[in-house]
């Protein structure tokens, strides 16, 4: 039986072209294995496109470790791959000893988004998320079974159907990730907030790689986009918007003596924050490793915070995360000392 070919949209920009979708799963016999890429399935067996997904450090944490960080990044070339994991239920046979049918299939998420609008990719995997396990959390252990049967040399009439079925479950998921790709963006172009950076950054990079609205029913109306001036010579001050973020790093100091980074972290709200986790990891050899985690009980409006944490040998790259009590993070900054250090010559 002929496998459903995803085919690739137009050479025409349209913006599900931003995001590439990676769903993957966990065979016991051949180990991590993509289920399908949106939006072209043609890479899926290309070792070098698929290097960053083979190595993301998603694969190394269990459940329990990832929960605490709600998803897991990975920098690459000018992309973030954004990764999150998740059992599902399974009822498939399983071709390794001390696994039971029952044994529950891992399924990993990746999508990649440039970095200019890597801003999106926190709100983007946690809806595609809960968008995939709420329509196929109890379907998707029949497609990668279907998928393993691909395999089979001998296709039962048995095996046939469960390849039929299968495919019919994977072409609904492959458009139901198109149209939750493509009702995000559009969500995101039609907000018309001009003080929101996050807007302006998002409406210059789609201007200037010329993406295509015109598809996304209504887009063009008058009430769209077209209002913001995304270079308007009038429009206020970089360092006046700054003040609109949540918080902002206003130094970073390496203290070569004692081996410490001191990070000088501001509140630029008028009202105060509680309850927050600061962490600083570091990424080693593809590993994610927390050397600082501390507790804000409360933060006041326009308080600049100092966060000291250790420089590990041989480790220039750091990653500052804060975290609300809802877990949501509301702040990341990637600290690279290299860089930090060539500034201060």
């Amino acid at each position: 039986m002929a496998d459903i070919k995803h085919s690739k949209p137009s050479k025409k920009n349209h913006v599900e072209d931003l995001c590439v979708a990676y769903i993957l799963y966990f065979d016991e016999a051949r180990g991590h294995v993509p289920l399908m890429i949106y939006p072209d399935d043609k890479y899926k067996n290309d070792k070098k496109y698929m290097r960053p997904i083979k190595y993301h450090s998603i694969w190394f944490f269990d459940i329990e470790e990832q929960a605490a960080l709600d998803h897991i990044d990975l920098e690459y070339k000018g992309y973030t791959f954004f990764g999150k994991k998740f059992l599902t239920k399974s009822q498939r046979k399983k071709r390794r000893a001390g696994f039971v049918e029952e044994t529950p299939e891992t399924i990993v998420i990746i999508i990649s988004l440039p970095n200019d609008i890597n801003i999106f990719g926190d709100d983007l995997i946690r809806i595609l998320t809960k968008v995939i396990r709420e329509n196929f959390e109890d379907k998707l252990f029949e497609m990668i079974e279907a998928d393993i049967a691909k395999d089979e040399v001998i296709k039962t009439p048995q095996i046939k159907k469960k390849i039929e079925k299968g495919e019919e479950l994977s072409k609904k998921l492959w458009e139901l990730i198109g149209k939750t790709i493509d009702d995000y963006f559009s969500d995101v172009v039609k907000q018309t907030d001009t003080a929101s950076i996050k807007q302006q950054k998002a409406i210059s990079y789609l201007a200037l790689k010329g993406i295509d609205f015109s598809h996304i029913s209504g887009l063009l109306s008058k009430d769209t986009f077209s209002k913001i001036k995304l270079f308007d010579p009038n429009s206020t001050a970089n360092n006046e918007l700054a003040l609109r973020i949540p918080l902002s790093i206003t130094n970073i100091t390496i203290m070569e003596d004692s081996k410490e980074l001191e990070i000088l972290v501001r509140n630029n709200l008028d009202e105060e924050l509680k309850d927050l986790t600061v962490k600083i990891t570091h990424v080693k050899e593809f590993f994610e490793k927390e050397i600082m985690n501390q507790i804000i009980d409360l933060w006041f409006p326009k308080e600049e915070l100092l966060f000291i944490s250790p420089i590990l040998p041989h480790v220039d790259e750091y990653l500052l995360f804060i975290i609300n009590a809802k877990n949501e993070r509301i702040f990341s900054k990637k600290i690279d000392l290299n860089l930090l250090r060539q500034k201060e010559q």
